[in-house]
C-alpha cells in the first residue's frame, strides 16, 4: 500500500464559490492516482478513473451522499437508482432506459428539441438582457424529459422546481422526507398508477416500463417512479449544467461564438470539449464490493471511492494541452463525463443533441452575445447550474 496519500476534500462548500481547484488537482496527480478523502479515497488520473468505472462488479454505484443515508445499504430495493442496481437485474432494467433513450430513440425527438429551443428564444427575442440559464439552459432538459416521460402539461415546470432545490436527488428513506419521501415521489407514483389503469399509455416509456417483467413479474408501480426519477436525475440535472455551461463559455469568449457561427460542424465538437474540459459532473461515487487494490492502494469492502471525473478529463498523461478548451483535439469524444462501461450514462445521446440543437438554435437566432459589466460570473465549471447568466443580446 502507498505509505501516504494526499489528502482532498472534493466537497469543500468554498469550490461551490471559487470553483474546482484544477490547480490543486494537478498537483495531486503528479503525487499518486489515488487521494485520501474525509469519505474515503479520490482518483485523480485517467487510468485509474477507467479502471474503476469498467469493474462493475467490484465497484457499485452509491448515490447517498449527501442525502442523510450512510450508504445504499439502508435503501430498500424499490428504491434505488439505476446505478445502484446489481447485475443481472441493472443489465434488464437497463435495457428499459435504451429503449426510451437511446440513439434510435434521440433521433425522433429532435424536432421537438428544435422547437423548445426556438420557442424559448422567440419568447425572450427583443429583449437586451437575458438569463441564458434560467430562460434556456434550465427549461431545454425538462421541457424534453418531460415530453419523453409523458408527463402531463405542466410536468415540465414541476421538474424545473425539483431540479432547482435539489429534491430530486432524495428519495422516501432519506430522513429528510420520510415517510412519504419527496414531491416528486409522490407525483411519479400517482402518475404511473393512472397510467396502469388507462387504455394507452401516454408515451412510448411509460409503456416500456409498464410492460416491462423482471424475472417474470412486472415491475411495481413504486419500481417505476424510482426509475423515471433516476431518468430526471440524469436528463434533467446535470443536462442543465451541460447547457449553463457552454452558453457561459460563448457569453465569455466572443472569438469561439464567431468560430461556431463561421462553421457549425464544429458545435458538437465544442460540446464534447465542453463535456472534457468543464465536466457537468465532476465526480461519481462508488463502494468497494470486495477488497481490492486500485492505483497502488488497498482498500477494503464498503470503502467509499470517488472517481474525479473533472480531473481524469485533464489527466496530461492523457491528453495534449489538456488545460485549454480546443477543437482541434483528435478525438474529441475520449473523455469520462458521461463515465464509462456498462454503467455509462443511457442518456448521453440524448444530452448531445440537446446541446448540439441548443447551440444551433441560439446561433440562429442570435446575432452576439456579451456579458453584463457589473454582474460577478461564477466560475467555470463549478457550481455553476444553480448560478445566473445574465447576458447583452443582440438579436439577428
Amino acid at each position: 500500500m502507498t505509505d501516504a496519500l494526499a489528502a482532498f476534500d472534493p466537497h469543500n462548500p468554498e469550490y461551490l464559490e471559487r470553483g474546482l481547484p484544477f490547480d490543486l488537482l494537478a498537483e495531486l496527480r503528479r503525487q499518486g492516482p489515488v487521494a485520501k478523502t474525509p469519505l474515503g479515497y479520490y482518483l485523480t488520473r485517467r487510468q485509474e478513473a477507467d479502471e474503476l468505472l469498467f469493474a462493475v462488479d467490484t465497484y457499485g454505484s452509491d448515490m447517498t451522499p449527501g442525502t442523510g443515508l450512510s450508504g445504499v445499504e439502508e435503501v430498500p430495493t424499490e428504491q434505488l437508482f439505476l446505478p445502484e442496481i446489481g447485475e443481472p437485474v441493472h443489465g434488464q432494467i437497463r435495457r428499459l432506459y435504451n429503449s426510451a433513450l437511446g440513439p434510435h430513440r434521440t433521433a425522433r425527438i429532435q424536432p421537438f428539441v428544435r422547437q423548445t429551443c426556438e420557442e424559448l428564444l422567440d419568447s425572450l427575442a427583443g429583449r437586451d438582457t437575458v438569463d441564458l440559464h434560467a430562460d434556456y439552459a434550465v427549461p431545454i432538459p425538462c421541457e424534453v424529459i418531460a415530453h419523453i416521460i409523458g408527463l402531463p402539461e405542466d410536468g415540465a415546470d414541476k421538474l424545473k422546481e425539483w431540479s432547482l432545490d435539489g429534491s430530486v436527488m432524495f428519495r422516501p428513506v432519506c430522513p429528510r422526507y420520510a415517510p412519504d419521501g419527496p414531491p416528486i415521489t409522490g407525483y411519479l407514483t400517482e402518475l404511473v398508477a393512472q397510467q396502469r389503469a388507462a387504455e394507452e399509455p401516454s408515451s412510448h416509456t411509460f409503456e416500456v416500463f409498464l410492460g416491462a417483467e423482471i424475472d417474470g413479474a412486472p415491475l411495481s408501480d413504486t419500481v417505476i417512479a424510482h426509475q423515471l426519477q433516476t431518468m430526471v436525475l440524469g436528463g434533467v440535472h446535470t443536462t442543465r449544467g451541460l447547457l449553463a455551461h457552454c452558453v457561459h463559455r460563448l457569453i465569455a469568449e466572443p472569438d469561439l461564438w464567431a468560430t461556431l457561427d463561421a462553421d457549425r460542424e464544429l458545435i458538437p465538437v465544442f460540446v464534447e470539449e465542453s463535456l472534457r474540459h468543464d465536466s457537468p459532473a465532476p465526480r461519481v461515487a462508488r463502494r468497494c464490493l470486495a477488497d481490492t487494490t486500485l492505483g497502488g492502494v488497498e482498500m477494503a469492502r464498503g470503502d467509499w471511492v470517488e472517481v474525479g471525473l473533472a480531473s481524469a478529463n485533464r489527466d496530461e498523461a492523457h491528453y495534449d494541452d489538456p488545460e485549454s478548451f480546443r477543437l482541434d483535439r483528435p478525438d474529441p469524444l475520449n473523455h469520462v463525463a458521461f463515465g464509462a462501461g456498462a454503467h455509462v450514462c443511457p442518456g448521453a445521446s440524448l444530452a448531445r443533441l440537446e446541446g448540439v440543437t441548443a447551440i444551433e438554435t441560439l446561433l440562429d437566432k442570435v446575432a452576439a452575445l456579451s456579458p453584463v459589466a457589473d454582474h460577478h460570473y461564477p466560475p467555470l465549471p463549478a457550481n455553476l447550474a444553480y448560478a445566473p447568466l445574465p447576458t447583452h443580446t443582440t438579436w439577428s
